[in-house]
């Protein structure tokens, strides 16, 4: 993820993917071939009472009144709503802070201090003013730059900020990474939003500038799905399982509060001072005008329902100790309902391994349109997965089946329709409001099933990190996203295809209808060509 050039005064924006990805990549490397033992580095826990959202009563708050009867009119079913646009996206988060009465439960990899995560903390401060019962959970991989916040936070009494799977050594991470590499390399990526133990969100999408398109370096091209009904139950139970593991530790038990000057009242006055600026107001004018959101909500709430499946890693997985039922990738294969005619695939880092290969390879030789949408070169934002990803492409393609690379920057006319009034009236970079990097993880299959989560098709989020997703059985989403590749995919993706001599070539469809090809990869110099060369021969794909 790219820096944010909007800080709040006492601290930066948090730690980038990309940077943790490189010394991430760099640490194992050496730790495998010199073969460092491991040393628990894990700070001691102090026993913390066990706390389940259940227990707080929320039948009676407005969100319930508004979906309680739907629940009664679709026993057994799940609710959903997906959200494309960013805008929606941010809207939709916002307003459901500012409607909680009794608790707000997140869950979230990436928080960073920025336009949209301070827009966020200053609803939190407000709901927690009206008694709400806040809880957020955040993986300690991103937050050194973010834990004096989250300490000044936690000092209000309905706000309980913990941290997951922490480093121990504060300021000199490295040494967690060198003396405990297995345990520091595993992450808790879920994302998950819960409002009064009723509406719940989950997708690809941090709290960062990135995900809604304010940053002034690129935008993530994603999507998330609002859930209610039965679905949002799981992703409760889910929130509270990692809650209270022993991973799980309180902010104000790590960070040491003689290194901040910052405190709760302070905070509150930053927020407040960020609120009232001009651009952010601007921004989040556009984020409310979007698809009318609280109208939406209050006065014209539809949801599709159907059978749905939450599929999510169990906490113990940071632990290597879950058992395979209890592994996402385990769920959702068992899931998945035998592919006739069609599967598409968005994935931001894809690396299939050799037994994905095989899979998607057996169903195109049994006449099963299978398509793969992952980021280009340049869109990449982690080089380091392109470089496995690469090692699969030409084998895949002679299989027939179909690899779309996503555009760093698409074409003017096919910008966000917001892009214009976004640079004039919140103040962000054009150029940045170009730029985009997909970060979706999406699968259809035939016109049946959708799946929508945090999880990667790649051995990390297989392996390593525990993820989170829901699997709907809704013919029409399904067919709402193969229609929506089938007219997207020339606008935004390269096509890859096989040359005569059996060399992958990138097309491109121009407005006229033509065709461009690339014979080289687009946008990827010499050296950056021998760069991920060398880094596909290194023993680490297992940890992409």
């Amino acid at each position: 993820m790219t820096r944010s050039s909007h800080q709040l005064t006492h601290l930066n924006s948090g730690t980038t993917c990309s940077t943790t990805g490189y010394k991430t990549a760099i640490l194992l490397s050496c730790s495998l071939m010199l073969g460092i033992p491991a040393c628990s580095t894990l700070p001691k826990q102090i026993p913390q009472p066990v706390e389940y959202a259940f227990d707080t009563p929320t039948e009676q708050t407005s969100l319930a009144k508004i979906i309680l009867p739907l629940r009664e009119q679709n026993p057994n079913l799940t609710g959903y709503h997906v959200l494309y646009d960013p805008l929606e996206a941010l809207a939709a988060r916002i307003h459901l802070i500012d409607k909680a009465e009794k608790s707000l439960d997140l869950q979230y990899y990436i928080w960073d201090n920025d336009k949209i995560g301070s827009l966020a903390l200053h609803s939190i401060i407000q709901a927690a003013d009206r008694g709400v019962k806040v809880r957020l959970l955040i993986d300690d991989n991103n937050a050194k730059k973010m834990e004096g916040i989250f300490l000044a936070l936690d000092q209000h009494k309905n706000i309980d900020v913990r941290l997951y799977n922490p480093y121990r050594f504060r300021h000199y991470r490295a040494m967690d990474m060198i003396l405990d590499l297995k345990r520091i390399n595993r992450r808790m990526h879920n994302k998950s939003f819960i409002a009064d133990n009723q509406i719940a969100l989950i997708g690809g999408r941090n709290m960062s500038n990135q995900y809604y398109n304010v940053s002034d370096n690129y935008q993530f091209s994603d999507v998330d799905v609002m859930l209610v009904g039965s679905a949002s139950d799981e992703i409760v139970h889910s929130f509270d399982e990692y809650w209270n593991d022993d991973y799980a530790y309180p902010v104000k038990q790590i960070v040491n509060p003689r290194h901040y000057t910052l405190r709760f009242d302070s905070l509150r006055q930053q927020l407040d001072e960020h609120y009232r600026t001009i651009t952010v107001q601007n921004y989040l004018d556009l984020a409310n005008r979007s698809h009318a959101f609280e109208n939406w909500l209050n006065n014209s709430i539809q949801f599709d329902w159907v059978k749905a499946e939450i599929v999510s890693d169990s906490a113990s997985k940071i632990r290597a100790k879950a058992k395979k039922e209890q592994h996402l990738n385990f769920q959702l294969i068992n899931h998945l309902e035998k592919p006739e005619h069609s599967v598409d695939i968005i994935s931001a880092y894809f690396v299939p391994e050799k037994k994905g290969e095989k899979m998607l390879s057996d169903l195109a030789k049994n006449n099963v349109n299978v398509r793969v949408l992952t980021n280009s070169f340049k869109a990449n934002d982690v080089f380091l997965v392109h470089a496995f990803y690469g090692k699969y492409r030409k084998d895949l393609l002679k299989e027939n089946v179909n690899l779309y690379e996503f555009l760093s920057v698409p074409d003017a006319e096919n910008l966000n329709a917001n892009t214009n009034e976004l640079a004039e009236k919140a103040k962000v970079n054009i150029k940045g409001l170009s730029r985009s990097s997909l970060h979706a993880k999406l699968m259809a299959i035939d016109q049946k099933q959708v799946f929508i989560g945090s999880f990667n098709f790649d051995p990390r989020s297989a392996y390593l990190n525990t993820e989170i997703g829901v699997l709907l059985d809704s013919p029409n989403l399904a067919r709402a996203v193969h229609q929506t590749m089938d007219q997207n995919l020339p606008k935004y993706a390269y096509k890859l295809v096989l040359n005569a001599n059996n060399k992958i070539n990138w097309q491109i469809k121009r407005h006229d209808g033509s065709i461009k090809t690339y014979q080289k990869e687009p946008k990827m110099k010499w050296w950056q060509k021998a760069g991920v060369k060398f880094i596909s021969w290194l023993p680490v794909e297992g940890f992409m």
